[in-house]
């Protein structure tokens, strides 16, 4: 679906027109065809309008949604909120016939009908499953490697069900799955299902507002995130605007909030100045620096590794669980070690025994659906430690009886002769070692030709 209406709202227009411009740039960038119609209202807000009157409440819905139907489309919407009505009254007026009959009496005195037809869909829903992920991976410029993101899904674009059908209402996952085709990490955190508490502003609760995105803002700085990313403007308000006042009351809290349409519009190559990023209140500099710096680790890393193998690795780490030595040694976390790599630090990774506690049992290979597993990984990064002289003394002791005399270890005759074997043909001695200086001394003897 690429010809549509969209229905901003009000709060994104009236409070963060740097959300609507950067949704508009994804819109164009993906070549959807947006319609703009007059005579919308609110879309109406439940908590402040559907408490004093439902009847009010559906009947400003249907006319929203009857001047969509009028003009022959379907509906999008970037707003949790104006989504979670629009799907809660077309459930209702659905099945309740006889309402709908008397809004419609109403309605027919502006030449207006609903007959409840047409599509309602949520931004990040035409995202996903109307444009796919692959589509929009494929504009991808700049991609998100190495980069922790949580994301905020708010309440009202998972319920309530039956009215809202399009992720778990408990355990989405379509977000994630999108964020993590641009090519982040997305970061599982305790409170990821909390609801932002923005509602309780609303009715005079502030402290309690404020609770809320308190509790979140420190989950997530807690897991070092880089950015949370939120799809509703409500939740952005919640987590931009009260962390700033949070902020300003010397709490030690800053996790840049991004709409889910800015960091597309960023991952696509549009400038932070392009789409007003320093309208935000809560700085997302911090943010534009890490991602800078996560590219540049990035090439540095492309020297010894397939960086998009393990950017791939990271983001997904479902074998994380399945390592033998994770089973009997909890300080092991081969994922993590994968990230530390991917945040630039080689040389943290390369001086800690962590890496040699890797088995090369291939297990986490055989049961990576993408073919990849660490073990190979964490070969390389034993061959690193050992040039830079990190090696264990068991490892560098053990190469140089093998480089002196071909074999680790000799065979106790005694033994032997007790089990009533013969001795072992003479072995290579040093022969590799002569090979290896061989080679060495064909090196010296070419840049001496040249």
């Amino acid at each position: 679906m690429k010809d549509f209406a969209v229905f901003w709202g009000c709060t994104i227009p009236a409070r963060f027109p740097f959300i609507e411009k950067a949704t508009r740039i994804v819109f164009d960038d993906l070549g959807a065809r947006i319609h703009e119609l007059e005579g919308h209202t609110c879309c109406p807000e439940g908590t402040l309008v559907k408490a004093n009157s439902e009847d009010a409440f559906y009947t400003a819905a249907a006319r929203n949604l009857a001047i969509v139907e009028k003009a022959g489309l379907n509906l999008v919407t970037p707003c949790n909120g104006c989504y979670s009505t629009f799907k809660e009254a077309s459930s209702h007026l659905r099945t309740d016939w006889r309402e709908r009959e008397i809004i419609n009496e109403r309605l027919a005195t502006e030449g207006l009908h609903y007959d409840g037809a047409l599509d309602i869909t949520h931004f990040a829903e035409w995202l996903v499953d109307s444009m796919g992920n692959g589509l929009i991976a494929s504009g991808v410029k700049k991609p998100l490697w190495g980069m922790r993101i949580g994301v905020h899904y708010g309440c009202h674009l998972l319920r309530p069900q039956p009215a809202v059908r399009w992720d778990d209402p408990l355990h989405p996952t379509k977000v994630e799955s999108l964020i993590t085709a641009l090519g982040a990490r997305v970061i599982d955190y305790t409170t990821k299902m909390q609801c932002c508490g923005g509602a309780l502003d609303r009715v005079g609760e502030r402290d309690s507002s404020l609770a809320f995105a308190r509790r979140k803002l420190v989950d997530l700085q807690n897991n070092e995130v880089d950015a949370l990313v939120v799809v509703c403007p409500s939740c952005f308000q919640q987590f931009d605007l009260n962390q700033a006042a949070l902020q300003r009351a010397k709490e030690d809290i800053h996790v840049p909030v991004l709409y889910l349409s800015e960091l597309i519009a960023l991952t696509y190559g549009h400038e932070p100045e392009e789409i007003g990023l320093d309208m935000h209140r809560v700085s997302v500099d911090p943010f534009l620096e890490r991602w800078g710096s996560r590219a540049a680790d990035k090439d540095d890393l492309a020297e010894h590794f397939d960086v998009s193998l393990l950017g791939r690795c990271y983001s997904c780490g479902a074998c994380k669980d399945d390592c033998p030595v994770c089973k009997v040694d909890t300080t092991f976390k081969p994922t993590e070690i994968i990230g530390d790599l991917i945040r630039g630090d080689l040389d943290k990774v390369l001086e800690s025994n962590q890496l040699w506690k890797c088995l090369e049992c291939y297990t986490c290979q055989e049961l990576c659906h993408s073919d990849i597993g660490m073990a190979d990984t964490f070969r390389k990064l034993k061959e690193l430690a050992i040039e830079k002289g990190n090696g264990p003394e068991s490892v560098t002791g053990a190469y140089d009886s093998f480089m002196e005399g071909g074999v680790l270890g000799k065979p106790r005759a005694s033994a032997r002769k007790k089990l009533g074997l013969g001795p072992l043909p003479a072995t290579g001695g040093d022969a590799i070692a002569k090979l290896m200086n061989t080679d060495a001394d064909a090196g010296t003897e070419d840049q001496g030709d040249e």
